[in-house]
C-alpha cells in the first residue's frame, strides 16, 4: 500500500514537473515588445479629471504571437485615496492630488507603462461653440472657438475635437477646420476633465468657385499662347479671334512667335501670323485689355490655344465646358447655365452678369 502511495506521489511530482516545463515552454515563445496605456478620449498618457469623475485607458501590448490571451494586463494604483483603477482600465477620481496608474504585462512582468492621474476640485460646466464661417471652400479654413464655463479651483478646460467625417473636413487641436471634400460634418469639442460636456456645430464644404467677369472695365494683362504644330492660317485666324476677344483691335499687342517679338496694332495681328509663323511656330500674344467680359472672353477661346494667363492665374486644358488653374479643374457656367455652342462657348454677354466657375 506505502508503495502504491510512493508511486502515486512519484507520478504526481513526475506530471506537475511536466506541466510547469510545458508552461514555462510555452510562455518562453510568448515575446512581450511593448505594453502603453492612454487615455482613450485624448490620447494622452498624462490625465486630469474632476473628483468623482471617470477615464478609461486604452492599453496596447505588442506581442508575438498576436493572440488575446498574450495581451492581457493588469492595472494598479500607487494612490488609491486619490484614483482607483479597475482591471479593465476605468479610473475614478476619488479627491484631489496626484497617483501614478501602472499597467503590466501578465506574460513579461518586466513589460509596463505607467499613467499620470491628477485630480482637480474645478470641472467643466459649459462647452459653447462659435465658428468663424460656417461654409469654407475645399482645400480652405476656418476657426472654431470654444468658450469653456467652469466651477471651482484649478479646473481642466482642455478640449477634445473631433470631426464626423475627415474625409470632408478635418479639424485640429485647436479647431481649425479644413474642407477637404464636399459635403457636411459636425465637428464636437468635448471636456477632457471627465465631465463629458460638449457642443457641436456643423460646417458646410462646398466646391471652390471663381467669377471670371463682370460687368467692369478693369485693365488685366493677358498672354495668350497657342498649340505649337498647329496650321498657320489657323493660328491666324485663332490671334484674330482672341485680339476680338481681348478688345484690342486699336491697340498695340505683343506678338512673340518663335521667341522674337513684333509690336503690332491688334487688327494687323492676323496678317503677321500669316507672313511670319509656320506649322512648328509656338506663337504668343500679348495684351493689355480692359474690355468688359475680358476674362471670360479668354476662356472661350478654341481648341488651339494651349494657356491662357490672365494678371497671375494661368489657364489650360481649355475645352468647351471646363479649364484647369493648376491641378483644379473648374466646370464654368454664364448666369448658372452652361453655354456651349458646336463645341466652343458661346453666350450673349449683353444679357450675362457675371460668368462663374466651379471646381469639379
Amino acid at each position: 500500500m506505502k508503495k502504491m502511495a510512493k508511486t502515486a506521489v512519484v507520478a504526481l511530482a513526475l506530471a506537475l514537473s511536466l506541466s510547469f516545463a510545458v508552461s514555462t515552454t510555452a510562455d518562453a515563445k510568448v515575446k512581450v515588445s511593448k505594453v502603453t496605456s492612454v487615455n482613450k478620449l485624448t490620447g494622452s498618457k498624462s490625465i486630469t479629471l474632476t473628483k468623482g469623475k471617470k477615464a478609461t485607458l486604452k492599453t496596447t501590448v505588442t506581442v508575438k504571437p498576436n493572440k488575446a490571451a498574450n495581451k492581457k494586463v493588469t492595472y494598479k494604483s500607487s494612490k488609491k485615496s486619490v484614483a482607483t483603477v479597475t482591471k479593465k482600465g476605468v479610473i475614478t477620481a476619488k479627491k484631489v492630488g496626484s497617483a501614478k496608474i501602472t499597467v503590466t504585462s501578465k506574460k513579461n512582468s518586466k513589460k509596463k507603462a505607467t499613467v499620470k492621474v491628477k485630480v482637480v476640485a474645478g470641472k467643466v460646466t459649459k462647452v459653447a461653440l462659435t465658428a468663424a464661417a460656417t461654409e469654407i471652400k475645399i482645400g480652405e479654413s476656418t476657426t472654431v472657438s470654444a468658450k469653456v464655463s467652469t466651477k471651482g479651483k484649478k479646473p481642466n478646460k482642455k478640449l477634445v475635437w473631433k470631426t464626423s467625417d475627415s474625409k470632408i473636413a478635418t479639424v485640429d487641436e485647436k479647431g481649425n477646420v479644413s474642407g477637404v471634400a464636399e459635403g457636411k460634418v459636425t465637428i464636437t469639442a468635448t471636456s477632457t476633465d471627465g465631465t463629458k460636456k460638449s457642443a457641436k456645430v456643423e460646417i458646410s464644404v462646398v466646391k471652390k468657385t471663381t467669377t471670371l467677369a463682370l460687368k467692369d472695365k478693369t485693365p488685366v494683362k493677358a498672354t495668350v499662347k497657342f498649340v505649337a504644330g498647329t496650321k498657320n492660317d489657323k493660328i491666324a485666324e485663332d490671334v484674330e479671334k482672341a485680339v476680338a476677344m481681348l478688345g484690342a483691335k486699336d491697340k498695340e499687342v505683343t506678338l512673340k512667335i518663335d521667341g522674337k517679338e513684333y509690336k503690332v496694332k491688334g487688327s494687323d495681328a492676323k496678317a503677321k501670323i500669316a507672313a511670319k509663323a509656320n506649322a512648328k511656330s509656338s506663337v504668343v500674344v500679348e495684351a493689355t485689355t480692359d474690355a468688359t467680359y475680358s476674362l471670360a472672353s479668354a476662356v472661350f477661346t478654341p481648341a488651339t490655344v494651349e494657356s491662357i494667363t490672365l494678371n497671375d492665374v494661368t489657364f489650360s486644358k481649355i475645352t468647351a465646358t471646363s479649364f484647369n488653374i493648376g491641378n483644379t479643374t473648374y466646370t464654368y457656367t454664364a448666369s448658372g447655365k452652361n453655354v456651349v455652342v458646336d463645341g466652343h462657348v458661346a453666350a450673349d454677354f449683353a444679357k450675362v452678369t457675371a460668368i462663374t466657375a466651379t471646381q469639379n
